[in-house]
């Protein structure tokens, strides 16, 4: 851009006291006309360019400002989105460990259900073998009975037959008698008893099963309660872990977005 030509001065003219019918006077003032008129041109000229390089300018900081926005609000709903996924996902594992730990508890609690009911099935046939052991014990003791009262009518009568002659061996059989009873009244005692340890022993059986199964399901059940409780203390951690995550991400990308949009913005002029 040319500098503007210097217009020879007025009061040069003045103190030199030209005569205004001078040729050369009239050329300089001439020349200093046709000057100031070139600079007002010129001046008018570079004042539209610069106008033009103003507005071009406005328009491309309007422009920079309507993309820093739509930058700042994508990044705004990428991290929306990014938070809402962690948060999906964190949900999904929760949801899921939360139904396996059920799906747990269901099957202990149905084979527990099943021991206690092989164990209550186990007793009744235990308590059946006991009735049959005495049913057949208490048969023993009648059959016993029986033939010993037979014995005795027997030895009775065989007594009562001989008559008086024979008074002493119906002692000896009266003796018989009470000796085949004592051993019978011994058999029945110690049938009865071996009935009953019998019978005791199956139930002491009985009971010592039922109490392991009862001492196995309650171990299950503790540690299906301690897999529980490790599952909700995993979902505990995994939401303090997202609102950690949400307070970083706000933390950093909010100052982030924030200096982005005061570089891009321009300073308004007072």
């Amino acid at each position: 851009m040319s500098e503007p030509q210097s217009v020879p001065s007025v009061r040069t003219f003045a103190r030199e006291d030209p005569d205004p019918a001078d040729p050369a006077f009239v050329a300089n003032l001439q020349q200093a006309t046709n000057l100031a008129n070139e600079n007002c041109d010129r001046a008018m000229a570079l004042a539209h360019k610069l106008t033009a390089q103003l507005r071009e300018a406005q328009n491309r900081i309007n422009q920079l400002e309507i993309e820093a926005d739509g930058l700042v609000d994508r990044l705004r709903a990428e991290a929306v989105a990014a938070v809402a996924k962690l948060q999906a996902d964190a949900d999904a594992r929760v949801d899921r460990t939360r139904r396996e730990a059920d799906e747990r508890v269901a099957r202990s609690e149905a084979e527990a259900e099943n021991r206690v009911s092989r164990a209550q099935d186990e007793i009744v046939q235990a308590k059946q073998r006991a009735d049959r052991a005495k049913a057949e014990a208490n048969a023993l003791i009648e059959r016993i009975k029986a033939e010993a009262d037979e014995r005795v009518a027997r030895a009775e009568a065989e007594a009562r037959d001989r008559g008086a002659r024979l008074e002493a061996e119906l002692t000896q059989a009266k003796q018989a008698a009470d000796r085949v009873k004592a051993e019978a009244e011994a058999r029945i005692e110690g049938i009865k008893i071996e009935a009953d340890a019998r019978v005791a022993r199956a139930g002491a059986e009985a009971d010592e099963r039922l109490g392991h199964a009862r001492a196995e399901i309650e171990g299950q059940v503790s540690r299906l309660e301690a897999d529980l409780a490790q599952a909700e203390l995993r979902s505990d951690r995994a939401e303090q872990w997202l609102v950690l995550i949400r307070r970083q991400i706000e933390g950093h990308l909010m100052p982030t977005f924030a200096a982005i949009h005061d570089q891009l913005t321009p300073p308004r002029a007072d």
